[in-house]
């Protein structure tokens, strides 16, 4: 089972397969040693499989629409996830990534669908967003004499 923003994917042999990349180079050259480099961890990536009668076609249009939905800022719709593959993952909010695929099956009179849903804002990017926040800031005067004070103390006269 799996519902995004509390409607429940239509269909029934529902699949849901999670997988994240951890990215890194092979910097081991023409030697021996294993060496790579770490280069973090990637967004999630849901993979969904799931087999709509014919007779549920507007639950497969209404599907089509999720996935081509944008926001007011003509990007995707970001929909929050509930399964619980993507909870051990710590997939909390996703939006529709590469084709939806519906094919047709005529031994069960139905569509083999399948889409993946892409993390967004993952643990991993708040994660880095947090650390380049306390590494790149700057402390700043917390009131105006201070301010006053470390231009007076750097400014050069008689």
């Amino acid at each position: 089972m799996i519902a995004i923003d509390g409607w429940q994917v239509p269909g029934f042999e529902t699949k849901v397969s999670a997988g994240i990349k951890l990215a890194g180079d092979d910097l081991s050259g023409f030697g021996s040693f294993a060496l790579s480099s770490d280069n973090g961890v990637k967004p999630a990536v849901l993979s969904v499989q799931t087999k709509i009668p014919f007779v549920d076609e507007i639950e497969l249009a209404e599907l089509i629409t999720k996935a081509k939905a944008i926001d007011a800022n003509g990007a995707r719709v970001v929909y929050t996830i509930t399964n619980s593959v993507a909870t051990a993952y710590k997939v909390r909010k996703a939006k529709f990534d590469g084709e939806i695929k519906a094919t047709e099956l005529d031994e069960l009179k139905g569509w083999q669908v399948s889409f993946n849903l892409l993390e967004v804002r993952s643990v991993s990017e708040r994660e880095q967003q947090q650390l380049d926040a306390t590494t790149n800031s700057t402390p700043q005067a917390t009131t105006a004499h201070e301010q006053i004070q470390q231009k007076f103390a750097a400014s050069e006269g008689p």
